[in-house]
């Protein structure tokens, strides 16, 4: 069986070693979520003019026109992307939230979501105007694996569709090809998903209810709206400033348990450990997102979000810069930075050869996205 490249690539970029069994589900989720993406976004005709760009602007004061001489703003950019001579931002989110409906509670959010605002206008300080944003949600799964019932052998199509007789006797299940190990694991006995028959299960669901798991929106940046950001972005720099000159890390009680998990920073504030002490170890980077070379003299979306949360724990996050040293991926975080790397391989096939190479290409055309033949497999 063979591939679209672009499916192919994103199929690639996932692990096949885990160190641990949620690892391996999570891999599995991410195939079949890719699945579902390349054949529902195809053939949208978008062309990638870059991915994973870093900007670092200087933050300005809109009062005066002058820049701050303690804080500048960084951020990577996911993407601009171009159909139709128009060039968008590309914001890819993931969520737990109904992304079908418009008028839920994560749409309504993008109305003043601080990125977009933040990075539309490092564009324009950059000299460039873009024609909007393109907001790529993706639904994160919300089944899990779950026992196989046995169904009845030579049963009709509808009556076998996800049990072990399907498994059997078609070598499929939800009408997905089913992995060699996957089917031997059957016949043995086992009567529970494994994570392979997990992504059969899921990519089948994707591929049907499209809608509940992907869904793209244009979201606009009024010249009001960045007047308005460039403000709040100056103030929050300015108290930034103050917070650390004054030394009052304020602490937040109610953000000591974020959906429902207690901060990692608690056991300090609840003087259980000493923050200079063995179990706490300076962060590979202030901002892990952007690596080498950016420190405490710069602001991005996440470091302001963990400031208007908690004064004490950005001073933990960004100023003093540690990190537990037992400490583990959260399954969320992980779902995350592993989904973002397979669709950052999925857009870089579309990539424009004349952006890329800086000449023209005759096949650059080939490489906007359009209808392909892709398998699924497993």
């Amino acid at each position: 069986m063979t591939m679209h490249p672009a499916l192919q690539s994103g199929w690639d970029s996932v692990p096949t070693e885990y160190a641990s069994e949620r690892d391996e589900l999570i891999a599995w989720k991410i195939r079949a979520l890719l699945v579902g993406y390349h054949f529902h976004w195809v053939g949208s005709g978008w062309t990638t003019l870059s991915k994973e760009e870093v900007f670092h602007v200087p933050i300005v004061n809109p009062a005066t026109g002058r820049s701050s001489r303690t804080h500048t703003q960084a951020g990577v950019y996911d993407g601009i992307i171009e159909r139709e001579g128009k060039r968008f931002l590309l914001e890819q989110k993931t969520s737990s939230e109904d992304i079908a409906d418009p008028n839920s509670a994560f749409w309504r959010r993008t109305v003043f979501d601080s990125q977009v605002s933040m990075y539309v206008a490092s564009q324009i300080q950059q000299g460039s105007v873009l024609d909007g944003t393109v907001y790529d949600a993706v639904r994160k799964p919300g089944i899990r694996p779950k026992s196989i019932p046995v169904g009845k052998r030579n049963s009709n199509a509808d009556e076998a569709t996800g049990t072990q007789m399907e498994i059997l006797d078609r070598g499929t299940y939800f009408g997905v090809a089913a992995s060699e190990s996957a089917i031997e694991a059957c016949r043995s006995g086992a009567c529970v998903e494994t994570p392979a028959l997990y992504y059969c299960r899921l990519a089948r669901d994707t591929l049907v209810n499209p809608e509940k798991y992907y869904q793209r929106r244009i979201i606009p940046r009024l010249r009001e709206d960045l007047i308005d950001f460039s403000h709040e972005l100056w103030e929050v720099s300015h108290d930034i400033r103050e917070t650390e000159k004054n030394g009052r890390h304020y602490r937040n009680s109610g953000a000591c348990m974020p959906f429902g998990t207690p901060c990692e920073y608690i056991s300090i504030c609840a003087g259980e450990s000493d923050p200079d002490g063995d179990q706490w170890r300076q962060r590979e980077h202030v901002h892990t997102e952007l690596g080498n070379g950016f420190g405490e003299a710069v602001l991005t979306n996440s470091r302001i979000k963990t400031y208007q949360t908690c004064r004490r724990k950005h001073y933990f996050r960004y100023v003093k810069a540690i990190e537990k040293v037992d400490s583990e991926t959260k399954e969320a975080l992980y779902f995350g930075s592993m989904w973002h790397v397979a669709q950052e391989h999925w857009w870089n096939y579309f990539l424009d050869e004349e952006t890329e190479n800086g000449s023209e290409d005759e096949d650059a055309s080939e490489h906007q996205q359009q209808g392909g033949d892709g398998e699924i497999i497993s």
